[in-house]
């Protein structure tokens, strides 16, 4: 593929209508989170530590689940991006954690797994973590689990609207060609027949989100080191990045 001209990295234009060549480059060389929708931009602002420390943990269980199950399959977040396109408009999105079956991994081919290119895929699991200070954010990530993540010909089978803050949880399924949402209590996610086996632990959440520092009986994923205290392992698991 060959290289966009004149395209100027530093003054992009959120109503341009861009190539995908170029639409490559920009994903290539952007430093922020952005996805992508019929060739516009749409720019998605810098998150602070908490929330990032509650995607990072929902990816961390799901990580060791997939691991310790022998799932063979992967855990992605906000920089993991699939193309939604099953029909028109063109949607690049990047959901804050997805978890895409082995099956589907390992039939993609060289053009799916190193571009944005090539037939759509999607993951089977998807979650985003919001601050909805508003009820219109809370409704445009509603609408984006509704008519992107859960649209006709996606693979998505589970969805999870986490709000930490107001700890608020959502969850989203589809019957047939039903999507249902439900409201749920501020308690442990059983991942269902989607992520069988998988719990997702919230008294850890709770603990980024309050701030408290409960002791604890853990271990890394990476080395045989112990933790007792959250912060002290969540200390370790930044530090490998």
């Amino acid at each position: 593929m060959s290289e966009p001209e004149n395209l100027d990295l530093n003054k992009l234009n959120l109503t341009r209508t861009y190539t995908p060549e170029e639409l490559e480059q920009i994903n290539k060389y952007l430093k922020v989170r952005t996805n992508f929708e019929d060739g516009r931009l749409i720019s998605l602002p810098q998150t602070p530590i908490a929330h990032e420390a509650v995607v990072h943990e929902i990816s961390r269980q799901l990580g060791n689940w997939n691991i310790d199950t022998c799932q063979n399959g992967v855990v992605t977040t906000s920089q993991g991006a699939f193309n939604f396109s099953t029909t028109a408009p063109r949607k690049i999105r990047a959901p804050h954690v997805a978890f895409t079956s082995a099956d589907t991994y390992n039939s993609l081919s060289a053009k799916q797994l190193w571009t944005l290119h090539g037939r759509p895929f999607t993951p089977i699991f998807v979650a985003e973590v919001v601050n909805s200070t508003s009820d219109q954010i809370l409704n445009e990530v509603d609408n984006r689990f509704k008519n992107d993540y859960f649209a006709m010909g996606t693979s998505v089978k589970l969805g999870w609207l986490i709000d930490p803050k107001r700890r608020m949880i959502c969850t989203y399924k589809k019957n047939n060609n039903e999507i249902i949402r439900n409201n749920c209590k501020w308690e442990d996610l059983d991942g269902g027949d989607t992520l069988p086996g998988f719990t997702l632990n919230i008294s850890i959440i709770e603990n980024i989100v309050s701030q408290e520092c409960n002791e604890i009986e853990d271990k890394c994923p990476y080395c045989d080191k112990h933790f007792f205290q959250y912060r002290e392992r969540a200390y370790h698991l930044f530090s490998h990045g």
